[in-house]
């Protein structure tokens, strides 16, 4: 099968993912011939839980996504007994004995998406084995999942065999497939087998470090999606504030950013640019009422408004309910509001433009109606949504309750990075996660020994932003898994600003003198229970 070439939104993603600086010694552990790349059988076993429908195998030459190499590609459709379900599956193995470094790779999802094909080329390009799968949500290939039409197979009834495949079933087939032709292929198991994914692939690493402890020696899972029923239907909070408000022009929102970012600056002792304490800054969002705005789109002077004030307040308070009960969390200060709280200007009105995984929840997993009207959705509509999120899919996509007892007992490395600045998904609820696991593991002591999280100031999702980035969490992941090497600290940077980030909850410090763009200006200090 020819591999598909990525589209201009693939493209844009690909670019976040945080694996373009790989690199690994070579394990010349295959023997001196390999099979046939077009005869390779791929033995599976009834215990699998799922039936093989059809093989397809070709050899690859001369792939130029990335840079020319060769493999074998091996795409997998299968199904679950009872489950009415088609799932697809790819796997490339570097074609040659001298190409493979004896490591496999198995890759997650973004948004309603459970994987993509193009995140395979950086990692083979480098060596590694590696997989992605569909889970079934393109519905043999006829619907676009980002849609969130595969959750249901009709209105009103959940498509719920799909839904435990995006949660957790289909990595761990596809990884028990991949190791199954990797044995094939090279006449072994690879020596160390890793996940990589972000957002809704970092939410996938998680699950399947608490479900199939056994699959991944290390799990590189960034910006996670954890707490996914209150997450997605919290993502569309602005666009519900703003549907039953108003809907500022994006101008409004540029400015509250900038004073934002300036008031809250500070608050960690030192003026660098970077909100790195979001917790401790408490912006009065009425202090720019009445201020005037040049804006571009309308093209005219915008006073700002109590309502206009009020939108945003809402946005970074978070959602809540109509009697004022917290539900989840808001947008960090010093995070754009682009993400969750962008609008637009069309005939000669300004609209909310809502998040299109947010939407997509409330309309197919929520409401199981493709005709839902999300844009007239209710603070008390939205309560209802809510706790139906909460209620329905708590059981199959949930984190409350986080454990991973069985990894560490593996000697699994699991580390993630988190931006401060996400537009998407809030640090808060992967902090919470850590706080509750620490909890239910022995403290943190005990989670530090398989478990580090890093907090990048000014980063947003799964990288970019205007803080430095962590310049290579991959081999920081890698050389923990294989050397033993403990992530005390990760190096991030920009072109003009490095850090060494911190594992949580250690926070950075300004030692009081020295430039502040440069990490040894900094030092990693115990948390104070504040902050972050």
């Amino acid at each position: 099968m020819t591999p598909r070439r990525a589209s201009s939104f693939q493209r844009w993603l690909l670019a976040a993912l945080p694996f373009l600086t790989l690199g690994q010694a070579h394990v010349n552990s295959t023997p001196s011939h390999l099979p046939s790349c077009a005869n390779l059988k791929i033995p599976t076993s009834s215990g699998d839980g799922f039936r093989i429908i059809s093989t397809k195998i070709a050899e690859v030459y001369n792939y130029t996504s990335v840079a020319g190499f060769d493999f074998c590609n091996i795409s997998v459709t299968l199904t679950h007994p009872g489950a009415n379900d088609v799932v697809y599956t790819e796997l490339w193995l570097p074609l040659t004995k001298q190409k493979w470094n004896g490591r496999f790779v198995a890759t997650g999802g973004g948004g309603l998406v459970a994987g993509f094909e193009y995140s395979l080329p950086p990692f083979v390009q480098q060596g590694y084995a590696s997989a992605y799968t569909d889970a079934g949500v393109t519905l043999n290939n006829t619907i676009d999942p980002s849609t969130g039409a595969w959750a249901i197979t009709s209105p009103g009834h959940l498509n719920h065999a799909l839904i435990e495949n995006f949660a957790y079933r289909s990595i761990h087939d596809m990884t028990v497939l991949s190791k199954a032709a990797i044995r094939a292929f090279y006449g072994c198991a690879p020596v160390y087998s890793y996940y990589s994914g972000c957002s809704t692939g970092g939410r996938m690493g998680y699950f399947a470090a608490q479900h199939y402890p056994n699959d991944f020696d290390g799990i590189l899972a960034n910006s996670p999606a954890i707490n996914t029923p209150q997450v997605s239907p919290a993502d569309f909070w602005p666009s519900v504030v703003m549907a039953n408000t108003v809907a500022p022009p994006q101008c409004i929102f540029d400015t509250y950013l900038e004073a934002i970012t300036a008031f809250c600056d500070g608050v960690d002792g030192v003026v660098d640019g970077l909100v790195s304490e979001p917790a401790l800054c408490h912006f009065n969002t009425s202090n720019l009422v009445g201020q005037t705005v040049n804006c571009s789109s309308p093209a005219t002077q915008i006073l700002i408004t109590a309502q206009h004030a009020e939108v945003i307040a809402k946005t970074l308070q978070g959602a809540t309910s109509t009697t004022g009960e917290f539900l989840w969390y808001g947008l960090a200060p010093g995070a754009p509001f682009t993400g969750l709280a962008n609008t637009v200007y069309t005939n000669g009105s300004v609209v909310p433009v809502p998040f299109s995984a947010a939407q997509n929840w409330i309309a197919y997993f929520v409401d199981q109606n493709p005709n839902a009207d999300t844009a007239t959705l209710t603070f008390d509509g939205f309560d209802t949504a809510f706790s139906r999120s909460v209620e329905l899919f708590t059981g199959v996509l949930g984190t409350d309750n986080p454990n991973l007892t069985a990894y560490k007992h593996k000697g699994g490395k699991l580390l993630t990075f988190h931006g401060l600045a996400d537009p998407l998904i809030t640090h808060w609820g992967t902090t919470r996660y850590h706080e509750r696991l620490q909890h239910s593991m022995g403290g943190a002591a005990a989670v530090n020994e398989f478990y580090r999280l890093f907090l990048a100031p000014g980063v947003g999702h799964c990288g970019g932003g205007t803080g430095p980035n962590p310049a290579d969490a991959w081999g920081a992941l890698t050389n923990w898994v294989e050397h033993g090497i403990v992530p005390e600290t990760l190096f991030a940077n920009t072109t003009t600003v490095t850090r060494d980030l911190c594992p949580y909850p250690a926070k950075l410090q300004y030692n009081g003198k020295g430039y502040v763009n440069r990490a040894s200006s900094f030092t990693c200090v115990p948390s104070d229970g504040s902050g972050y």
